[in-house]
């Protein structure tokens, strides 16, 4: 009992630890980063990286969630006979939850994960050490353009995923519930008020900060050795993809 008593507390300590970690770098960034020059190549060169070569993927899940979220609301609609409500149903659980979620769950942890294997690599190979040597601020020049690239890109997007799961929803609407694609545009965009929009791109530009924010730090917290790298880049995924689900039922509260 003494035992499982010590190793909870490990647990607890540990994962206090990793928060107050955490928190420390998103301060000491968002401190040093809005400082001229504010590094408007490099951010732009990390969205590139993060967000446009991630609209592929993005595209295909938000396709996809449309489509499978439509054709189970309207098996459940179809059985009171309210197939044509299936629009006003799925715009609120698209637009305000599975969207942005999934998008940063998915898309974010790629991100997340490319950007801890990068810096764990960069840490490995004393990079980092010969950034801070030349004179230059490490999270200046590598975490600064990667938190704000991550925060910007997340919510773009998802905003581009919203309007592809429209169509994910209209390819089946029509062909398997008879309900006319505009029919189902119409009915989804009158649902949605303004609030619902704003709670989608926030939860977005909220998870893309996180993203930023978990994969550098752990990047910057790799251990020497090749196989941390790995090691690091898997806990990113998982501190990522726990970290937007516990960020997305506050937001949720907050929002509704």
């Amino acid at each position: 009992m003494r035992r499982a008593i010590e190793r909870f507390g490990a647990i607890v300590m540990a994962g206090l630890e990793w928060a107050g970690g955490l928190a420390g770098l998103s301060l000491r960034a968002l401190v040093v980063g809005p400082k001229r020059p504010i590094g408007i190549d490099d951010i732009a060169r990390q969205m590139v990286e993060q967000g446009v070569r991630s609209l592929p993927i993005s595209t295909f899940i938000s396709l996809f969630i449309g489509m499978i979220l439509t054709w189970q609301f309207g098996w459940a609609l179809a059985k009171f006979g309210a197939t044509m409500a299936i629009g006003n149903v799925a715009s609120l659980a698209l637009v305000c939850e599975l969207v942005p979620t999934l998008t940063a769950i998915t898309v974010g942890a790629k991100m997340a994960a490319g950007m801890a294997a990068e810096l764990g690599s960069m840490k490995v190979t004393e990079q980092i050490d010969a950034v801070a040597a030349l004179g230059a601020d490490p999270f200046k020049k590598l975490v600064w353009p990667r938190v704000c690239a991550a925060t910007l890109s997340l919510p773009l997007l998802v905003a581009w995923g919203n309007i592809i799961a429209i169509f994910g929803g209209m390819l089946i609407a029509e062909p398997v519930y008879g309900v006319p694609a505009s029919y189902f545009y119409e009915t989804y965009v009158d649902e949605l008020r303004p609030m619902d929009y704003v709670s989608s791109i926030t939860k977005g530009t909220m998870f893309g900060f996180l993203v930023g924010v978990i994969g550098c730090y752990q990047g910057f917290n790799t251990k020497h050795g090749t196989e941390a790298v790995g090691v690091s880049t898997t806990e990113t995924v998982v501190a990522t993809s726990i970290c937007i689900i516990i960020a997305d039922f506050y937001l949720t509260m907050l929002f509704f």
